[in-house]
Order: C-alpha cells, then sequence, then structure tokens
C-alpha cells in the first residue's frame, strides 16, 4: 500500500515540475521511483506516461519543427532502443542505478551552468544523440538529456525547442511501447499501475501548467535543476550501497 502512494505522489511531484518547466518528469521520477522499486517495475509505465504527456503537449504547443530532422533521430533512436530493454531485462538494478546518477548528474550541470559541447557536422550530432536517447529510453527511461542537450547547445528558440523535443519523444515511444510489450515488460500489472497512477499524471500537469504561468521560469528551473543534481546523488549512492 505504502508503495501505491509513494508513487503516486513522485508521478504527481514529476508531473507538476514537468508542466512548469517543460522538461524533468523521468529525470526526477526515476531516481526518486529507483528507491523502493526494481527498474523493470517502473521505466516501462514512465515510457508509457512519457508518451501520454506527448500526445497532450503536441496539441498545446504552437512551435515548428524540422520534420527530416525529426525522422533521423527517430530512427536513430528506435535503433539503439531494443537494446536497451535488453539491459533492463538482464543488467544488475545497481548498474543502472549508476547510469541513472551520472546521466542526470551531467545533465544537470551542464544544463545548470549553460555549458555548451560544440558539434561541428548537425547530421552526426542527430545520429549520436537519437541513439544514446534511444538506449537510455529503453533501459532506464531517459530518453530527453541527449536531445536537450543537443537543442541547447544551438540555442534552439523556446517553442521551436519545446515542439521538436515533444514530436521526437512521440514517434520515439510510439514505436518503443511495442517494443517492451512484445519482450514481456509492458505486462498486466505494470498497466495496473499505469491507471492507478494516471490521476496523478494529470492532476500534476493541469497545476504545474496553472503555476508555471505565474512563476519566474528561469528561476525555477535553476531550482529544478539542483534538485536534480542532487537526485543524481542519491542516484548514485544508493547503486553503491
Amino acid at each position: 500500500m505504502l508503495t501505491i502512494v509513494f508513487s503516486f505522489l513522485i508521478i504527481l511531484f514529476a508531473s507538476i515540475i514537468q508542466g512548469m518547466t517543460s522538461f524533468g518528469f523521468s529525470l526526477i521520477a526515476v531516481p526518486l521511483l529507483g528507491i523502493f522499486m526494481p527498474l523493470k517495475d517502473f521505466v516501462p509505465m514512465l515510457v508509457l506516461f512519457s508518451f501520454l504527456l506527448s500526445i497532450f503537449l503536441y496539441q498545446k504547443l504552437t512551435g515548428k519543427y524540422n520534420k527530416k530532422r525529426i525522422i533521423i533521430l527517430a530512427l536513430s533512436g528506435i535503433s539503439s532502443t531494443l537494446f536497451g530493454i535488453y539491459l533492463l531485462k538482464y543488467v544488475d538494478d545497481n548498474i543502472l542505478k549508476m547510469v541513472v546518477g551520472v546521466v542526470i548528474l551531467f545533465s544537470s550541470v551542464l544544463m545548470l551552468f549553460g555549458i555548451r559541447i560544440k558539434v561541428r557536422f548537425r547530421l552526426l550530432g542527430d545520429i549520436i544523440a537519437g541513439f544514446f536517447s534511444g538506449l537510455l529510453n529503453g533501459s532506464v527511461s531517459l530518453s530527453g538529456p541527449p536531445v536537450i542537450l543537443l537543442l541547447s547547445n544551438e540555442d534552439t528558440d523556446k517553442e521551436v525547442f519545446r515542439k521538436t523535443l515533444t514530436t521526437y519523444f512521440l514517434t520515439l515511444n510510439l514505436i518503443s511501447l511495442p517494443m517492451f510489450f512484445i519482450n514481456g515488460l509492458l505486462t498486466r500489472d505494470i498497466v495496473l499501475k499505469s491507471f492507478i497512477n494516471l490521476p496523478a499524471l494529470g492532476i500534476g500537469m493541469f497545476l504545474g501548467l496553472f503555476f508555471g504561468n505565474r512563476i519566474s521560469e528561469g528561476n525555477f528551473k535553476k531550482i529544478t535543476l539542483g534538485l536534480i543534481f542532487i537526485l543524481g546523488i542519491m542516484s548514485v549512492l544508493s547503486a553503491v550501497q
């Protein structure tokens, strides 16, 4: 019963952050849920929720996106998602939690301090970002950081940034979910847990969008990134214990 309550509250909190900042759902949910649940028990649920969030946000966002770029990112991501699912099925949880912590720490530091990694060839950058995004999506539901960092490096317009990310996640997870099902990870139990936590997702997004229009986005993003950094440390520490 406590597991159900805690998972509901975590999904609610992560959804509020997502609604306010347009990022951070899995970055917050994965390390917190990983404290008391095996990754296999919630990663497929988070991928499903990411898909649902993308459907909702896609209709709300007005920015434009480059269709060719989405195709390149999605194909690269899909090509590695299956390997990521293999890692989720067969690699020890502590190793994957260490990966979660390192990815979160690395991403939060780069975003917090606005550090840029110059990519000379955009096509190559898209392929590499998409590949690692798919790998992390299948294994730990962290598809965001590689593509977020890629677009941040280019100083992409905010609305284009959000629409591109949302369209990519929508496309990637549309293909990823059947892969989880075929590999026996998107089970009846996972679907039931998802259904129980679905209200938290909806309420959190509503509250996040409501408060997001009333709080300074820049300051709140810094606070959020600081929190994500702390969660990254927690994930690393939980993996080495």
